[in-house]
């Protein structure tokens, strides 16, 4: 009997041994099927991170060469209205200082293909470029288009070429307006590569036949990449925008993000380790097969229930996530105090949503500010002056707009340079800030030309006040090119009558009123009522 109950304990011993084993192992194997979704779910939070964060990228570089385009179609369109001829095309594009802030190179080119202008050099060799696609299809289609990217025979860098058809009073074409884009240069690189100074991984840009134009070893650029099955590059191109985790990067596995622009045929691209990009599930793996391991042990039957408990959090790491793309909430939902997997993970989440909040914002800075100066540029000023407006009409208070030109700034340019002409505008623009009240707006619109929005005026008079004011802070000399210079400006304020002025009416009563300063002989300021057939009143 004995050896019977020995064989019975030892069978009752194997058979819980075995039933606690397939406990164990089921209960793990739940936990590790529950942790592979929850993995998956986290990989494809992860991705839109990073996709959303291209996305504004790619916004900045479409508007980016959506205004260089338009700067080019403003530029032929002032050359048509004057009836600019070829040989005056260098006199032209040497007084537009913005072209210097937003081109390499800006260069045209007779109707038969022949260098006539350089904004660069106005000695530049008489090259010929008649058999250049971009120049025969600019004729062709009498409209501007943008060029596939080359190494230029003019500079021997890198770029792309933004064209525009230069046409006479008639309408006939006389020629080609380029404009060249560095593909090295800081403004067009540095920006790019910013967003990722802090993080693993890079940004890269190819066109669509694999060519790349953006990458941080800068030997690639022009360079046609591996596009075949399986490569980084063929997966960039594969659809307009996505994800994919499983591409080899040089032979490391990495995370493949990419978008597609709309205003060329590039796509912008980020490879990024796929270690550090989910690195914050690693330690979420560990911590989860352990304790699923421990919990299964003490209480099998509820080893689901205890590991569908601990992925609450994840799911409502994943809500967070969409309660943010939908606008729901803000960034600090991630910056949870907690010692655990969820803790580590929103914090990770929160540093790279900050990372993300600041590259946005710097691009929303570089996008609306004077590099120059620091003031407001064009486009902020295009956005902000008829919320100006409607601000005045809801309260019924005037608004005042001041259109401002330097005094014979070209003589400035011509007789000291241009490196002084550029001191002149930065503290032209340090006193002008300082003249005016902090509720007033300043901003740079292009070369000379400031423009300044009052708002809250109280009286009339006031504004005879602030123009004064304004003249009177440019009397002290001005340092430019190691010596004083004197520098005066030219006024023309626009006041609002009616609730209903628009942006158009504005802007041209001021222009009247400069018009007026101008013809008074500068150095002054004039004031004009919307509507108004002539200035009111001018003061020198």
């Amino acid at each position: 009997m004995r050896p019977f109950f020995g064989m019975l304990l030892s069978f009752k011993f194997k058979i819980t041994s075995l039933v606690i084993a397939l406990v164990l192992v089921a209960g793990i194997g739940a936990g590790g099927i529950a942790l592979l979704i929850a993995e998956s779910e986290l990989r494809q939070v992860i991705a839109r991170q990073e996709l959303s964060l291209l996305t504004s990228a790619a916004a900045f570089i479409d508007s980016d060469i959506q205004d260089k385009r338009q700067l080019l179609r403003l530029l032929t369109e002032q050359m048509r209205g004057r009836e600019v001829t070829l040989a005056e095309v260098q006199e032209l594009v040497e007084a537009h200082q913005t072209l210097r802030e937003e081109f390499f190179n800006v260069s045209a080119f007779d109707a038969s293909g022949t260098l006539v202008a350089s904004l660069r050099d106005r000695n530049a060799k008489r090259i010929n470029i008649a058999d250049r696609k971009y120049f025969q299809d600019t004729l062709r289609l009498k409209e501007g288009v943008i060029s596939a990217p080359f190494r230029s025979v003019l500079s021997g860098r890198p770029v792309v070429v933004l064209t525009q058809p230069l046409q006479d009073g008639d309408g006939k074409i006389i020629g080609v307006l380029l404009g060249a884009i560095d593909l090295q240069r800081p403004s067009f690189s540095a920006q790019l590569d910013a967003l990722r100074s802090n993080s693993a991984g890079y940004l890269f840009i190819v066109t669509d036949n694999g060519t790349t134009i953006h990458h941080p070893n800068r030997s690639l650029i022009l360079e046609k990449g591996d596009d075949g099955p399986g490569t980084i590059v063929e997966a960039a191109l594969r659809s307009p925008e996505g994800w994919e985790d499983g591409i080899l990067d040089d032979g490391e596995p990495v995370l493949l993000v990419h978008k597609h622009l709309r205003e060329v045929d590039w796509t912008i691209a980020l490879s990024y380790p796929v270690l550090s990009a989910f690195a914050p599930m690693h330690s979420v793996r560990l911590r989860a097969f352990v304790g699923s391991a421990i919990l299964t042990g003490l209480a099998g039957l509820f080893g689901w229930a205890i590991t569908k408990k601990l992925l609450q959090p994840l799911g409502r790491l994943h809500r967070h996530v969409e309660d943010i793309s939908a606008g729901r909430a803000d960034i600090t939902v991630f910056d949870i105090d907690r010692a655990d997997e969820f803790g580590h993970l929103s914090r990770a989440f929160y540093a790279l949503s900050q990372r993300r909040e600041q590259a946005e914002q710097e691009l929303h800075r570089l996008a609306t500010t004077d590099v120059l100066t620091g003031l407001h540029n064009r486009r902020m000023f295009d956005d902000f002056l008829p919320k100006a407006l409607a601000r005045a009409a809801r309260s019924g208070q005037q608004v005042g707009l001041a259109i401002l030109d330097i005094d014979h700034f070209k003589d400035i340019n011509d007789t000291l340079g241009h490196a002084a002409g550029d001191q002149v505008l930065v503290e032209f623009a340090r006193r002008l800030v300082g003249a005016v009240r902090t509720t007033d707006t300043v901003a740079r619109l292009a070369g000379d030309e400031f423009v300044i929005v009052f708002e809250q005026l109280a009286t009339n008079t006031e504004i005879d006040v602030l123009g004064r004011k304004i003249v009177d802070a440019m009397h002290e000399p001005f340092l430019g090119g190691g010596a004083q210079r004197a520098v005066t400006a030219s006024i023309g304020i626009a006041l609002t009558t009616s609730p209903a002025v628009t942006v158009d009416e504005i802007m041209r009563a001021a222009d009247q009123a400069l018009y007026g300063v101008k013809a008074a002989g500068r150095n002054g300021f004039a004031v004009n009522h919307v509507g108004a057939e002539r200035v009111l009143r001018a003061r020198g």
